[in-house]
């Protein structure tokens, strides 16, 4: 019986390792490709989007807002229809200071034929209206939503008209870029069908949210209307920019890596199913805008604000110039250089900034620019607030200084 040899025993070793690690590679592959064609596929890409599924098996009962944390008799649940007929739920949550002077408690709801529907018309004469526009994943009775409802009607005393967007809660059809722009435009009209007045509504959006109120600001602008104002909390540019800086499991690129494949980074683009993009929507919004972001926000990243802020600003600034390409000469880099200085000193011009030690940097056109564009537009980032940033008492303040809540 002929000896091993000790380097046979290594090379075994070594071969077995190597078969180890190539299975690991494989299987990392062949997963990250399943997540690429998953991504390219529209039904995976509507159910990640709007997440509207998550909440299907909670039971809400929207007949009951006090079950959530509301006051009996300060939320009205409402059906709305959208202008291709799809029928939507929704909740109007009166104002602290109209509610408290409403007698207590209030009228039996044996039915949900809320008695105090008929009032609203009253409401809305009395205080702003803030139209809530959620973002995806669950209901209007979300806690996270709930507690926002809570403290504007408190803090702002303002009424809040909050939506379910097709596919969501008790609202018919499926989720899209037009359907749910048109349940938008269906809560303005609602209101508004009331006897409110558009410089008495505020447009407020919360991340999805963000982009469908972009996108009904946009067009209540072309028709020479102007709300009181847009709030875009936690906003991101598009969706195309969203994939490319997403993260799974918060620290593997997702798309990064087809970046260096020719064409594959069109092919995801052309892939796309939902194309929010409220950067292309900036030049017809015409009305005072309010971002707000935070920097320890997980699930967008604060550039996103920034870039949307920067495309209000555009108009003022010259081009952001262009990195040099490597190998770059050092008049190319002296170039860059001169270009981004001359930008930011321009840049000072047209932005008043504030550093709030502590809490948040707050960034708004300058008075001189504000003349010009007859409007506000601002950008508030927090240290903290995370995405849900909305909690943030110092939003609730930004927002009523800004349109004269206060």
């Amino acid at each position: 019986m002929s000896e091993r040899k000790p380097g046979d025993a290594l090379k075994s070793i070594a071969s077995l390792w190597y078969r180890r690690v190539r299975r690991v590679f494989i299987g990392i592959a062949s997963l990250y490709a399943l997540a690429v064609i998953l991504v390219m596929t529209p039904l995976i890409q509507t159910h990640v989007l709007y997440a509207h599924y998550i909440d299907f098996l909670s039971f809400t009962k929207f007949n009951h807002p006090e079950h959530y944390g509301l006051a009996p008799g300060k939320t009205v649940n409402l059906r709305l229809t959208s202008a291709d007929n799809t029928s939507i739920g929704a909740w109007f949550v009166f104002s602290d200071p109209f509610y408290q002077q409403l007698p207590y408690p209030p009228p039996a709801n044996r039915d949900f034929s809320f008695p105090r529907q008929e009032l609203i018309s009253t409401a809305v004469k009395q205080a702003p209206t803030i139209l809530f526009l959620h973002g995806n994943t669950g209901t209007r009775a979300h806690h996270l939503r709930t507690v926002l409802y809570t403290a504007f009607t408190a803090r702002l005393k303002a009424n809040v008209f909050v939506i379910d967007y097709r596919g969501f809660g008790d609202s018919e059809g499926h989720p899209t870029v037009h359907g749910v722009s048109q349940d938008a435009r269906a809560g303005w009209d609602y209101l508004i069908s009331q006897g409110t007045k558009p410089e008495d509504i505020l447009i407020l959006g919360h991340s999805l949210g963000t982009a469908i109120a972009a996108l009904l600001s946009a067009e209540l602008s072309s028709e020479g209307i102007r709300p009181r104002g847009t709030v875009l909390m936690s906003p991101f540019s598009s969706v195309r920019t969203l994939i490319d800086q997403y993260y799974l499991f918060g620290c593997l690129p997702l798309l990064k890596p087809l970046s260096l494949i020719p064409l594959a980074p069109r092919m995801i683009s052309w892939s796309l199913v939902h194309r929010f993009d409220t950067l292309t929507l900036v030049p017809g919004i015409k009305s005072s805008v309010l971002i707000v972001h935070a920097d320890d926000d997980k699930d967008i990243p604060v550039s996103h604000a920034s870039a949307i802020f920067d495309a209000f600003l555009q108009p003022y600034l010259p081009s952001s110039p262009r990195f040099p390409e490597n190998p770059f000469s050092h008049q190319e880099w002296d170039n860059y250089t001169a270009q981004d200085t001359l930008r930011t000193v321009i840049r000072k011009d047209v932005v008043a900034t504030i550093n709030v030690e502590g809490y948040a940097v707050y960034e708004e056109m300058q008075p001189s620019v504000v003349a010009k564009e007859s409007r506000k537009v601002a950008l508030l980032r927090t240290e903290r607030g995370g995405h849900d940033i909305g909690r943030v008492e110092g939003v609730h303040d930004a927002i009523g200084h800004m349109f004269n809540f206060y």
